[in-house]
């Protein structure tokens, strides 16, 4: 039971022999905005689309779409965890892509048909956290490829 237990523990702070040091925190940090980054584009974007006068709404609608987005991107990231590396990308990636464009599309016609402010600023959020979350997510991939490479953490 114990191994079991400091394995995990090993797992979870990245092989880390020491938890508290300050060493192993801040790449941990760093990783994690990067992993969120799309998120805090989201939150940033809450006073912007207020001081300038759009719609809450707009921006509740792009937020909320984005969050559905990202929890389907991390299911299929999980299935494509057993798969041959190359398919794992290409499922991922063309999922992701996949469902970027339907979503603006959807709130482009959504703008067109019902609301066009709410629809158009709701475009708008939803890019702008797919297109930093996009980026967060490869900056982490390339930070863990260079730590696998170096022989650092996994």
């Amino acid at each position: 039971m114990e191994i079991s237990a400091t394995a995990a523990n090993d797992d979870m702070l990245g092989k880390a022999a020491d938890a508290g040091d300050a060493a192993v925190r801040a790449p941990r940090a760093i990783e994690f905005t990067f992993a969120i980054l799309g998120f805090v584009v989201i939150a940033i974007a809450l006073p912007v689309v207020l001081l300038a006068g759009g719609s809450f709404n707009g921006w509740l609608l792009g937020a909320g779409l984005f969050t559905f987005s990202w929890v389907i991107q991390i299911g299929i990231m999980k299935v494509a965890q057993g798969l041959d590396p190359t398919m794992a990308v290409g499922l991922v990636g063309l999922s992701s892509i996949g469902r970027a464009v339907i979503v603006v599309l959807m709130l482009f016609l959504f703008a067109g048909k019902v609301d066009r402010v709410m629809g158009l600023i709701g475009a708008g959020v939803f890019a702008a956290a797919f297109t930093f979350d996009l980026m967060g997510r490869s900056v982490l991939h390339a930070i863990r490829q260079k730590e696998k490479k170096v022989g650092g953490r996994a």
